[in-house]
This record gives C-alpha cells, structure tokens and sequence, in this order.
C-alpha cells in the first residue's frame, strides 16, 4: 500500500484499466484488489469505485456483512 500523503492521482480510466487488463475480464474484484494493483489506499480505490458505478456500466454487489464486490458487465 502507499505511504499516507502521496502526491499521487488516480484516474477513473486508471481504475476501468484494472478491470480491462485482466486475463478474466469478468472476474469481480474488490476495493482491495484494486487497491493493490494502482498501490493506493483502499479508501481512494473505493472513491474511484464509486465515481465510476454512477456514470458507466460498473456493477457492485454486496457478498458479506460489509464485503462488496465489482466488475463491468460482459456482453455475450
């Protein structure tokens, strides 16, 4: 995870470019598992999440008492 502070900017193509760069493009992922791969905290990749649900086609479903998961629809 990043240091606390960092200067960095996260795009929401930056966050879309998780999902697209997998070999799996459907496979759901976690605010922790974007996280990791941008190396942000978990609360700027849950930001970013929620930014993106309201204006494309990001899913989420809650899967647990406070565990939620994300991905973007595959049209078959």
């Amino acid at each position: 995870m990043s240091p606390q502070g960092r200067d960095t900017e996260f795009t929401l193509s930056d966050v879309t470019a998780v999902f697209e760069s997998r070999d799996d493009y459907a496979e759901p992922l976690t605010a922790s598992e974007v996280a990791d791969r941008l190396d942000c905290s978990r609360r700027t990749a849950l930001n970013k999440l929620h930014k993106l649900q309201e204006g494309t086609d990001l899913k989420s479903k809650k899967v647990g008492g406070r565990s939620r998961v994300w991905w973007i629809p595959v049209n078959v």
